[in-house]
C-alpha cells in the first residue's frame, strides 16, 4: 500500500473516532449538549378550530389553579368564538407585515419561568434589524397581585412605560401592592394619579379580556406562551429552539394565516 493511501486512511479513521467522541461527550455531558450537537426535529400538531395554526409543547411553564380562573379578582375575558374572526389583528395588533416574524407573548408579571423568555424576546426584537416584532398579551393566572400587576403595567404602557415597569415588579421581586406601585411610578416618572385611574378603565378590562379569550382558543393555560408567526407555543423554549423555529416561520410567511 502506498504512503497516500496510508495517511487517507489514517485520516478517515481519525475523522471517524472523532465523531464518536463527539457523540459520547454530548452524552456524557447531559441532554443540554446533546440537543445542541443533535438538535432534534419539531414535532407540530394542528391547533383544533384554528386553521393554518399549528402548536409545539415544549417546556415549562407557571400556571394557576383552574379551580380559580373566573373567581374573585380573576380578569375579564372575553368569549373564545368571537375572537375567530381578525384573529390575526387580536393577536399581533400592527406586528404584523413588517418584515419580521410577528410573536404574540402571553406572560404573567409573577411568572418565574417569563423571566427566562423576556430577555430573549426583547433581544431578538431590537437592533436595527430584529428578526421579531413583539406583541405583548398580560395573562395575570397566578392570584390577585398578578391580576393588579397587569392592569398596572397596561395602564403603564398608556405612559409609555409598560415595559419598564413590568421589568421592574417580574418574577415576584417586588409585591404589587398599591403602595408599591405608587413608589415604582414616581421612580418611573410616571403620573400615579393617571396610573391608578387607568388600572381600572374600560380599556384595560378589554385588553385583559382579550388576551384571556386567545390563550383559551389556543390551549394556554399557564405562561410563559408565545404564537410565533403560526406557530403555538407553551412553556418554556430554548434559546436555540426559539431560534431555529423564528428561522422556520420566516422562511414560510407567505403561506402563514397571518401574513
Amino acid at each position: 500500500m502506498s504512503a497516500p493511501d496510508t495517511r487517507g486512511r489514517l485520516r478517515r479513521n481519525l475523522l471517524w473516532l472523532g465523531g464518536i467522541a463527539l457523540a459520547y461527550g454530548a452524552i456524557a455531558s447531559g441532554p443540554g449538549l446533546w440537543r445542541r450537537a443533535f438538535p432534534p426535529g419539531f414535532e407540530f400538531a394542528p391547533v383544533a378550530g384554528l386553521p393554518g395554526f399549528r402548536r409545539l409543547d415544549t417546556g415549562a411553564v407557571s400556571a394557576g389553579s383552574p379551580i380559580l380562573i373566573g373567581l374573585g379578582d380573576a380578569p375579564p375575558r372575553t368569549a373564545p368564538e368571537t375572537l375567530r374572526d381578525g384573529i390575526c389583528e387580536h393577536l399581533f395588533g400592527g406586528a404584523v407585515g413588517t418584515g419580521a416574524v410577528p410573536v404574540a407573548y402571553f406572560t404573567d408579571v409573577r411568572c418565574t419561568w417569563c423571566r427566562v423568555m423576556t430577555p430573549l424576546l426583547r433581544e431578538r426584537a431590537g437592533g436595527a434589524a430584529p428578526s421579531i416584532r413583539l406583541a405583548w398579551h398580560e395573562l395575570p393566572l397566578l392570584g390577585e397581585a398578578s391580576v393588579m400587576a397587569a392592569r398596572a403595567v397596561l395602564a403603564a404602557a398608556e405612559q409609555g412605560a409598560g415595559p419598564a415597569l413590568h421589568a421592574r415588579i417580574s418574577g415576584g421581586r417586588i409585591l404589587p401592592t398599591p403602595e408599591a406601585l405608587a413608589r415604582l411610578a414616581d421612580a418611573l416618572g410616571l403620573d400615579g394619579a393617571r396610573l391608578r385611574a387607568d388600572m381600572d378603565a374600560p380599556g384595560i378590562d378589554r385588553q385583559l379580556a382579550a388576551s384571556r379569550g386567545l390563550a383559551e382558543l389556543f390551549g394556554f393555560f399557564g405562561t410563559p406562551a408565545l404564537v410565533v408567526g403560526r406557530t403555538a407555543v407553551l412553556g418554556r423554549i430554548e434559546a436555540a429552539d426559539l431560534d431555529r423555529l423564528i428561522a422556520l416561520e420566516a422562511a414560510g410567511a407567505a403561506t402563514a394565516p397571518c401574513a
